[in-house]
């Protein structure tokens, strides 16, 4: 047992903490769909042998928090403590711990958990776990990638988070805040697919260009890829070519301007979250080519369709990519420490912004109403 302190408002206070008791913490917390955050006591359950507790000193804002705020996706329990992009401290560790130490600052993903035992839990690919891995924050409604009760561990909007440790990544030294919180999760999504499709020569389109668009172009040029810019105006022209990007094309909603790009390019990636027709991207692929769809549509607009003839005979392929695991994430986060200019120096307009906690509800309004003039990504901090 030991004395642990922590805020409540502008309070401190003073508990005795035992690691194999509940412990209670404040969190951000969303009630219901769609309602406002609110800052409450929430308990988490004790400590595992086989888990880390640390104290989150920054997350990241997702636009996933939103859609799971508002259960876009139709898979959100609530209530629901948000938050996937997380930086934290370790605290305190359970006995079986075996890598990480007090005082390792840690990475915290999309996955808390997964069977562990699977193949492609053995290589660190939990992502693609045979059980379904567990969901920083998804409950039952989420089926197999919510086992556990959601409301007895949650996110990273919590002060204090307690999770196994195979999950808690240590960040390499010199990686900023700013910089890795966002590449934990939008960064993941996107460098899964660029392992799995992308080397040397690779023509690569990037389709639709937001804080994943952006980081498709950097890790695609770091992996021998000739990048191409796709959007909707010539609005970040200039902007894309700066981080990477060998060519852009203002041609996305465009029927005739994407067809002029036919057979042009081995691999899309689209990140946007809108649905759209299949058919131009398509189109732009040469044959053999691969369409990976990374932005998720609303629940009610899920649905595309394809011809069988055009798909079989040029032998294309539609895939899809969700967030890394392990392996590739401690990958990746190493890669941008080691090449972290290109990670730090985008335009001034497209740095991460840091805010307080305490303004949540204001930022995630602004980003949902497309308002972030400054900025794709906020960091939120303690």
């Amino acid at each position: 047992e030991k004395e642990h302190s922590y805020f409540l408002g502008k309070k401190k206070k003073h508990v005795i903490m035992s690691l194999d008791e509940p412990l209670v913490t404040q969190a951000w917390v969303c009630k219901g769909k769609g309602e406002e955050l609110v800052f409450e006591d929430i308990t988490l359950p004790p400590l595992k042998a086989s888990e880390v507790q640390l104290d989150i000193q920054y997350c990241g804002l997702c636009h996933t928090d939103i859609h799971m705020k508002d259960n876009d996706w139709g898979i959100s329990n609530y209530p629901v403590v948000l938050g996937h992009e997380g930086i934290g401290v370790i605290t305190e560790l359970g006995d079986a711990v075996k890598n990480l130490k007090k005082g390792d600052t840690v990475g915290i993903t999309w996955i808390r958990d997964s069977c562990s035992s699977c193949g492609f839990c053995m290589q660190g690919r939990e992502n693609l776990c045979a059980e379904g891995y567990q969901g920083t924050y998804l409950g039952s409604n989420a089926a197999c990638w919510g086992k556990v009760p959601y409301n007895e561990t949650g996110g990273c909007f919590s002060k204090i988070m307690r999770i196994e440790e195979r999950f808690a990544i240590k960040l390499p030294s010199g990686l900023a805040p700013e910089v890795a919180c966002p590449l934990i999760c939008g960064g993941g999504t996107v460098f899964e697919a660029v392992v799995d499709y992308i080397e040397s020569g690779t023509r690569v389109g990037i389709a639709s260009i937001g804080g994943l668009g952006t980081a498709a172009i950097k890790f695609a040029k770091l992996f021998g890829g000739h990048v191409t810019a796709l959007s909707r105006s010539d609005s970040k022209r200039q902007k894309c070519l700066d981080v990477g990007a060998n060519e852009f094309y203002a041609c996305l909603g465009n029927p005739d301007a994407m067809k002029e790009l036919s057979g042009k390019f081995d691999l899309i990636i689209d990140t946007s979250p809108a649905n759209a027709d299949i058919g131009p991207y398509m189109d732009m692929l040469k044959f053999n080519g691969t369409y990976c769809r990374v932005g998720i549509p609303l629940a009610n607009d899920m649905a595309f369709t394809f011809s069988y003839i055009p798909l079989i005979f040029t032998q294309k392929k539609i895939a899809g990519s969700i967030v890394t695991g392990t392996t590739r994430m401690k990958r990746m986060l190493q890669l941008a420490a080691d090449e972290h200019k290109i990670f730090e120096d985008d335009p001034e307009e497209w740095k991460t912004e840091i805010v307080s906690f305490d303004q949540v509800n204001e930022v995630m309004g602004k980003l949902q109403e497309g308002k972030n003039d400054k900025s794709y990504r906020y960091l939120l901090k303690w």
